[in-house]
């Protein structure tokens, strides 16, 4: 689960790139919280892709600071569906920050998210529907490599542990390649390489600003 930590570090970076009025760079860091948010609670994040959105003022980002806290400890007591009722909120608080020209209302703009997430669980990944965790007749896999680039470790690794049977369904192909079941995983390859690719960016701004600037706030 991602650590209450890590999110109130990238809230405060948003806080300082506000300040800073580098609202572009806030605005990345602000929507990579919100996709780890709903990462949580294992939904598509692809309604963000080409969102506008603005940089919640103090007073919504204490909002939605409480709703992930609450978000994350619902999850710990593996109580889902209260869970499931703050990200209601979560999507009532985010509707007021996005700028939608087909949507005439922000009720309307609610409907078209929630829409969005419930359609998803009817798509593979080609887009295809499918059933449950089925999609024409076999599981959802991914490949060693695709999973080791999720998790961060090298491929010998996720095979070793193939070998070891940490994932009981996780079988070889004829050719020996392993093939691991997608459940197994909270995020999505497409996620990981989103979150790899804005921490780079983060790392990046980190560097141009350099250890001065964070001394200032300190």
């Amino acid at each position: 689960m991602i650590k209450e930590r890590d999110e109130e570090l990238l809230w405060d970076t948003v806080s300082l790139l506000s300040e800073q009025n580098l609202m572009d760079n806030a605005k990345a860091v602000f929507k990579s919280i919100v996709e780890r948010t709903f990462v949580l609670l294992k939904q598509s994040t692809d309604f963000l892709d080409d969102s506008n959105i603005e940089v919640p003022s103090k007073e919504l980002s204490n909002q939605f600071r409480y709703i992930e806290r609450q978000i994350r400890y619902e999850l710990m007591m593996k109580d889902y569906e209260s869970a499931h009722e703050q990200l209601v909120e979560y999507i009532e608080l985010l509707s007021q920050l996005i700028h939608d020209d087909d949507a005439t209302d922000k009720t309307t703009l609610q409907k078209r998210i929630m829409a969005k997430l419930l359609s998803n669980h009817f798509l593979d990944a080609e887009g295809n529907e499918y059933i449950g965790v089925l999609a024409a007749g076999k599981t959802e896999v991914y490949s060693s490599t695709e999973v080791a680039e999720i998790l961060g470790v090298s491929d010998q690794t996720i095979r070793r542990w193939c070998d070891k049977r940490k994932y009981p369904d996780a079988y070889q192909t004829e050719g020996g390649h392993w093939r691991i079941p997608k459940k197994y995983f909270k995020i999505t390859i497409e996620e990981a390489r989103k979150r790899k690719e804005f921490e780079e960016q983060l790392n990046t701004l980190n560097n141009e600003k350099g250890e001065a600037d964070e001394d200032e706030f300190l």
